[in-house]
């Protein structure tokens, strides 16, 4: 099966052995949660009146100090995200005091705001990666999304500026109920630009916008969310591979039971609070932003040493559900400390909807393989072509 490569094999070495370590490698500075945009499953975005109403914005100064302390910890890799970051109203200088601090920076964007005066002075200081996430194939479908009536020829636009002047650019997806059918144009678009595009149907729970929303978003059903992900598969390595593939996957799948558990849980499995962490605009200090916890700490108050034992410490304690931990699907399903607390409120309970989605998986094959066949009988080729080329 073919691979999009999104991460070079020495980052991930690095990564390694900064786990072991215990070295916090790599960070994020989420710098604002202020958005143009108002997507519909978004875990964090409020207008700026909200985010007045809370407390200001951390200052470019009090970002750069902070990142001076993370780097004599060890820090190499920033990814600066928001909101939409480019709203911080010091937002160049940050980025310019980061640069001159040797980082290898990313930008997570919707790119919506990225006009020919912003990418000039973004050639000063280019990030080594902007990640643009791609909300559909129209504008009428970020409107109905993202309630923006502009926002994929603003993209497109701000995709050609960037890569006019040789900054690199990267596609990610969220696919939800909104957009899915946008799903094939959408890979089709990355085809023509040669861009890499990295697309999820799995939405988080958006606990941190909401701590009622334990188990619930505004996104696509276990078995539809089980569905698009296949495709996204066939989409990224091609129809060929994909045909092959899944005739390997035609076994039944298993189910969890409770007999042999581990009675402990196993333990976090991803970077998070090993050697990589996330500080929200406020400053909560966190293992992953995704990963909602009372043991926070504000890192502004405490000081980046203190945060990072505490984020290693909090890390350490989660034992994700022993269920979990012996089911023969963990592998293909990677519940994330992150999807068991936000879809069930606990570290030690299953998350349900990641647990039906990956059992809808095998289904999901069946299928997009019929329709798939039964396209190639009606025409000459598969609408959905072939592999995904760089």
């Amino acid at each position: 099966m073919v691979q999009i490569p999104v991460e070079p094999a020495v980052t991930e070495y690095l990564h390694r052995k900064a786990t072991q370590e215990r070295i916090p490698l790599s960070g994020t500075f989420e710098l604002t949660p202020v958005c143009n945009m108002s997507c519909k499953m978004c875990y964090v975005r409020m207008s700026r009146r909200e985010q007045e109403a809370i407390q200001p914005l951390r200052t470019a100064q009090e970002w750069l100090d902070l990142a001076a302390s993370a780097k004599r910890a060890g820090m190499l890799y920033l990814l600066l995200t928001g909101g939409e970051p480019f709203l911080h109203p010091q937002f160049r200088e940050i980025l310019t005091g980061l640069q001159q601090m040797g980082f290898v920076i990313s930008i997570n964007s919707n790119a919506t705001m990225i006009d020919e005066q912003t990418v000039e002075w973004l050639k000063s200081a280019p990030p080594t990666r902007i990640n643009i996430t791609l909300y559909g194939a129209s504008d009428e479908t970020y409107q109905r999304l993202c309630g923006n009536s502009q926002g994929f020829s603003q993209v497109t636009k701000a995709i050609r500026l960037l890569r006019d002047a040789g900054i690199t650019v990267k596609l990610n997806c969220s696919i939800t109920p909104y957009n899915a059918s946008d799903l094939e144009d959408i890979f089709a678009y990355a085809r023509s630009e040669k861009l890499v595009v990295q697309a999820t149907s799995y939405m988080f729970p958006p606990l941190r916008r909401d701590p009622t929303s334990v188990g619930r978003n505004d996104r696509l059903s276990p078995e539809e969310a089980a569905y698009y992900a296949v495709k996204v598969e066939a989409l990224s390595n091609g129809v060929d591979a994909f045909l092959s593939r899944s005739d390997e996957d035609q076994q039944p799948l298993p189910t969890q039971t409770d007999d042999n558990c581990d009675t402990c849980g196993e333990k976090i499995r991803c970077r998070a609070g090993k050697c990589s962490f996330w500080v929200t605009w406020q400053g909560q200090f966190m293992p992953c932003g995704m990963l909602p916890s009372d043991d926070e700490c504000n890192v502004f108050e405490s000081g980046f040493d203190a945060a990072w034992q505490k984020a290693m410490e909090v890390s350490e304690r989660i034992r994700l559900p022993s269920q979990c931990g012996v089911c023969t699907l963990r592998d293909s399903c990677k519940a994330c400390a992150a999807m068991v607390m936000t879809e069930s409120g606990s570290f030690d309970k299953i998350p349900e909807y990641r647990c039906q989605m990956a059992h809808c998986i095998r289904d999901a094959r069946i299928k997009l393989k019929k329709e798939l066949l039964s396209q190639r009988l009606g025409a000459d080729q598969a609408p959905m072509g072939g592999a995904y080329e760089l």
